[in-house]
């Protein structure tokens, strides 16, 4: 049997960058048994890779955002590390691009597993293969509470979930603050709602808890970024559109194949060609690039794209199930 240590490890959206990596392995070696490695600082996400086909095991570091000897000891008995080992200090070591602006010439997903040590990527997976897979092994939308230890019952279903099936759910920031370029800003999307709500549509906004409250409007608009991450992916693929960035929670809802419209710019330092590098492969709905910046995004054109994915506004009988 080969054993794997790996993918990537520190941030959502390049797990989300290294599954492909899990089915090159299979397809390489007939007898495999994968340990796939999250960060302790984000554990929370390790429920999205629950029932993944291609994973033996999940494993937490056991430092907050390294590893212990714990880890370092299962990495050294397998057969392929997706990163370097400092035998000598007993140390794992940090993921390195060997070139900073690889972005000018491959993708998030080729740069991935380049830097797992993986050169012929195109060579062995096919264009479908090389697409994020997460296996939605959840219901999508609110839960509500349900009966607990019984043997037989039918699962309660939230009649919030009428109103959201028919919503837009929105990520609007993406990089914590990275980069200022990274996203549309705060003014450009607070105009966006305010169309929106106007329209009568509800937007449900998801993100990180620190960001900033985009309207007033308790009807329609809904900020639930106060909720943990893995509920806020649940509700939000419950919705009919999802329109957010190129950040990791966007990778994670176009991995589950969800409705999407991104907002795309080439936002890194001197990123000046292969502008889709940042950009997760979209198998429902679109990226909207606007190069250099999004000074000039036009409001109303994603507006008019956003109705034209379905995205309906609250009609009477939605009223009544609201209340």
């Amino acid at each position: 049997m080969i054993k794997i240590w790996g993918t990537s490890f520190s941030l959502i959206g390049d797990l989300i960058m290294s599954l492909p990596q899990l089915t090159y392995y299979k397809k390489k070696h007939k007898n495999t048994y994968i340990y796939f490695v999250i960060h302790k600082k984000i554990s929370y996400c390790a429920p999205l890779f629950f029932n993944h086909p291609d994973i033996d095991k999940i494993l937490i570091s056991g430092e907050w955002s390294s590893f212990n000897s714990d880890d370092f000891k299962i990495a050294s008995e397998c057969d392929i590390v997706t990163t370097k080992l400092d035998h000598i200090n007993k140390k794992i070591l940090d993921r390195q691009h060997e070139n900073n602006r690889w972005y000018n010439q491959r993708s998030c997903i080729e740069e991935t597993a380049l830097m797992s040590g993986i050169t012929d990527l195109n060579d062995t997976l096919t264009n479908n293969e090389k697409i994020p897979f997460l296996n939605k092994w959840f219901d999508s939308g609110f839960e509500d509470e349900q009966k607990k230890a019984a043997y037989t019952y039918d699962k309660v279903d939230s009649k919030r979930n009428n109103i959201l099936s028919k919503s837009l759910a929105i990520w609007p920031f993406a990089g914590y603050g990275r980069s200022k370029n990274r996203n549309p800003s705060e003014k450009w999307w607070g105009r966006l709602v305010s169309k929106l709500i106007d329209s009568s549509i509800n937007v449900y906004h998801f993100g990180y808890f620190k960001e900033p409250k985009l309207s007033e409007n308790k009807r329609y608009y809904h900020k639930l970024t106060n909720l943990d991450f893995f509920n806020q992916i649940k509700i939000s693929l419950g919705s009919k559109l999802a329109l957010g960035t190129d950040s990791g929670s966007m990778w994670v809802l176009a991995a589950y194949n969800h409705p999407m419209i991104i907002l795309g710019t080439n936002w890194y330092d001197n990123h000046a060609s292969n502008f889709q590098a940042t950009i997760p492969p979209i198998k429902k709905g679109e990226c909207i690039f606007n190069q250099n910046n999004f000074l000039n995004l036009n409001i109303d054109e994603v507006y008019k794209k956003i109705l034209s994915y379905g995205v309906k506004n609250e009609n009477f009988i939605d009223k009544i199930l609201r209340f």
